[in-house]
């Protein structure tokens, strides 16, 4: 059972402005938990990408193991505002975020109140949260999912393979704004998939709900990889890798198993001493498009189970 919710955030260079935010909340059966997780969705992505049919649905699988879900439409993505694009930088969505975060705990209209946050992004939605956490310290653990500190072979073909979503078939009608991108037709697959971990038709919805990125977020991204971002982390935190992502790692930054992982970010995340990783086999960077993802959330639950909060 889910519920559509508004939540109403400050942009960080207007305190006069108001962003509207719109998210799908997710709750098991029985009396809200204390514990509730905040979806951050990566580049180019919303809230959908935690939505797959089936098996593959975050959401559905997070939910029946007892915990509240909120996956959010980030500044410029799925039903939330979709402000001038050089308004919506890495920075925007940190400061919206973090409202986000203490609307949680505090309960608004259409939310109950949460004693623990625990954010679980993807690709530039873990930057975001890295972020938050490091500035704001108001989480109680972090699921990192496709993002690591070294870039892999197709990382510099993202750039490429963005256009204007004002052009794009499936976006165009929306009209939006000047300076949101998106991929090009039939280029998340060459980018983020694993074809042979891919359920038939599976590319086909991966394409059918894809989203926006600003050039506002393109120019901001550089801030996610500072040494001091992952270094201020001071909560638990899991890293989930695909074994076939070729958007990160590569070379001594190996995704081959979870050790190397560690290996590799340790010297990252300096300020926690509570560092794990989980590799998801047979899947490249969208994860959660391929059919081993169930893999990483039951990982996923059984870290939170042994090492973040407990939900009741």
């Amino acid at each position: 059972m889910s519920t559509v919710v508004s939540i109403d955030v400050t942009p960080p260079h207007d305190p006069d402005a108001v962003w509207r935010l719109e998210g799908e909340l997710f709750l098991p059966a029985g009396d809200p938990p204390d514990t509730v997780q905040l979806l951050l969705s990566g580049l180019t992505y919303d809230r959908r990408y935690w939505t797959a049919p089936g098996a593959l649905g975050y959401t559905r699988h997070a939910a029946g193991e007892g915990y509240a879900v909120l996956a959010l439409d980030r500044p410029g993505t799925g039903g939330s505002v979709h402000p001038p694009a050089d308004q919506v930088t890495v920075d925007s969505n940190v400061a919206a975020v973090h409202q986000v975060i203490a609307a949680l705990r505090r309960g608004a209209p259409g939310l109950p109140a949460f004693r623990h946050v625990v954010a679980v992004g993807h690709s530039l939605g873990s930057g975001i949260a890295l972020i938050e956490s490091t500035r704001h310290r108001d989480l109680d653990a972090l699921v990192v999912t496709g993002l690591m500190h070294a870039f892999g072979p197709l990382y510099p073909e993202v750039i490429p393979a963005l256009y204007p979503a004002a052009e794009d078939p499936l976006l165009a009608p929306a009209n939006p704004p000047e300076n949101y991108l998106t991929t090009r037709p039939g280029r998340r697959a060459a980018l983020y998939e694993h074809h042979a971990g891919m359920h038939p038709g599976m590319s086909e919805y991966h394409e059918e709900t894809k989203s926006t990125v600003t050039s506002g977020e393109g120019f901001t991204l550089e801030a996610i990889y500072q040494p001091e971002t992952a270094a201020g982390v001071n909560v638990p935190v899991l890293l989930v890798m695909g074994q076939e992502d070729r958007l990160f790692g590569g070379g001594d930054a190996s995704t081959d198993d979870a050790e190397s992982v560690v290996a590799y970010e340790r010297k990252f995340y300096t300020g926690t001493t509570d560092l794990e990783a989980f590799v998801v086999p047979r899947a490249a960077h969208s994860l959660n498009v391929h059919r081993t993802a169930p893999s990483w959330y039951r990982a996923a639950h059984e870290w939170l189970a042994r090492r973040g909060p407990a939900h009741e």
